[in-house]
């Protein structure tokens, strides 16, 4: 396994985790939102990465498949699972390709997954086919604001640009949209809530280490060489424009759940 890809893998734990408080509330609204009684709630998550979303609901003891087609995201997840493995079965597999049997499962959790896919209507219809009659697909997402980290993005964005390149932004929130209007289209009725929102401190150093580590989707659409040409330029600007890069700043998130049960 390349080295670069635990490495990234490693950063995307670091950078993108939740407080524990908020993986915990997380944790109990898609609960809440399986509603499940009378026997075991069995779940899968679609592109389950490091497992910031996995590990508390695998805590409070639901079985717990974990989908990923990255080794290195698994590996990370299987080190930190260690001690619950039990009820944990892992998959490196594509998410537009499930490899379970129909109505197999009661929740199917995707959080940050569909605008990395192209033909994402694949990977629904598949969610869809897994889950039980009365199953809940939960679907999650942030939300980050914070003006230092968006001067930074928007400096690597130029700088994209002078290599003669466009940087597309907003896919994650155009899919959200398309996804719920599928939804809607098949006779199913979404319900949207915002389950926790919080603030964290962060530093450019930060911002900068997670542009550097390709954390952003709208960063995977730049190629390898072009991305190595621009960050020594990117860190020459903030070390001349931003002083201090360990000065923190804060950052605003929020995490909203879409809860869609099927008949």
């Amino acid at each position: 396994m390349p080295k670069a890809s635990i490495r990234a893998a490693y950063a995307y734990d670091r950078l993108r985790a939740y407080p524990p408080e908020v993986a915990g509330r997380i944790a109990t609204a898609m609960g809440n939102a399986l509603g499940v009684r009378g026997e075991e709630a069995v779940l899968l998550e679609l592109g389950v990465g490091t497992g910031r979303i996995a590990l508390p609901l695998i805590a409070r003891g639901y079985p717990y498949i974990a989908l990923d087609k990255d080794p290195a995201m698994l590996e990370v997840f299987r080190q930190k699972a260690a001690g619950v493995m039990r009820k944990v079965r892992l998959l490196e597999a594509d998410a537009r390709a499930i490899p379970l049997p129909d109505e197999s499962v009661h929740g199917v959790i995707v959080v940050h997954l569909w605008h990395l896919l192209p033909d994402w209507p694949k990977a629904l219809a598949e969610a869809l086919r897994v889950l039980k009659p009365g199953g809940v697909l939960l679907e999650g997402w942030d939300e980050m604001e914070a003006e230092e980290e968006r001067r930074i993005q928007e400096k690597w964005t130029s700088l994209v640009a002078e290599e003669g390149l466009e940087v597309v932004r907003g896919l994650h929130k155009k899919r959200l949209g398309e996804v719920e209007a599928a939804l809607k289209r098949l006779g199913l009725r979404p319900k949207v809530r915002e389950v926790v929102r919080w603030q964290e401190e962060r530093t450019f150093r930060h911002a900068l280490e997670a542009l550097s580590e390709r954390l952003y989707s709208f960063t995977q659409t730049v190629p390898e060489e072009v991305h190595a040409r621009v960050m020594p330029r990117l860190w020459a600007w903030a070390e001349g424009e931003l002083g201090d890069l360990d000065r923190p700043f804060t950052l605003e998130r929020s995490f909203t759940l879409r809860a869609t049960r099927m008949a």
